[in-house]
């Protein structure tokens, strides 16, 4: 396999690029993100044919690479906030086939609402823990503690009306 050689001027700038990706994911992108963006910025320099003093690469580029950070942060918002509206409906958010659930379903609409649908997910649309985390953007951790603090509601909730566990299996 053939290497590529490469001139003084393109190390020093992958070595900007590869700073550039460091300082992202410094500032909370994820290292796909942070590569992801780093390359646009490079294809960017190839594309608009610029021509800068080597001292005013670094800057140019570092200035590319947070707006780009930023318009993928507004989208990935904008994303979420949609995401919000049309899949987490009231009406969409817990369904029961039996009227034996019709407690558990008064307990479930008593909860916060975090809990409500951390809950819904998990049980009743059979989302994964990881899945969970992704569509309401939060980390995993998060949504084991929603979890287990929601069903510690649940329980004394069901528990203050005269329910048990076991008549819910």
């Amino acid at each position: 396999m053939n290497r590529i050689k490469l001139d003084g001027y393109e190390v020093e700038l992958l070595k900007f690029a590869q700073e550039i990706a460091y300082y992202l994911q410094k500032s909370g992108a994820s290292a796909e993100s942070a590569h992801d963006i780093t390359q646009d910025v490079l294809v960017k320099m190839l594309e608009s044919e610029i021509i800068l003093p080597f001292e005013k690469m670094r800057a140019w580029m570092y200035r590319v690479a947070v707006r780009l950070y930023i318009d993928r942060y507004r989208r990935d918002k904008k994303y979420w906030e949609i995401l919000q509206k049309e899949f987490f409906k009231e009406e969409n958010l817990i369904v029961f086939d039996s009227p034996d659930y019709e407690p558990l379903y008064q307990a479930i609409l008593l909860l916060e609402e975090k809990y409500r649908i951390t809950i819904d997910l998990f049980y009743f649309q059979n989302f994964s823990v990881k899945e969970i985390s992704q569509v309401i953007g939060v980390s995993i951790s998060k949504v084991k503690i929603d979890l287990m603090r929601g069903r510690q509601k649940l329980k004394k909730i069901l528990e203050k009306e005269g329910y048990t566990y076991e008549e819910f299996k």
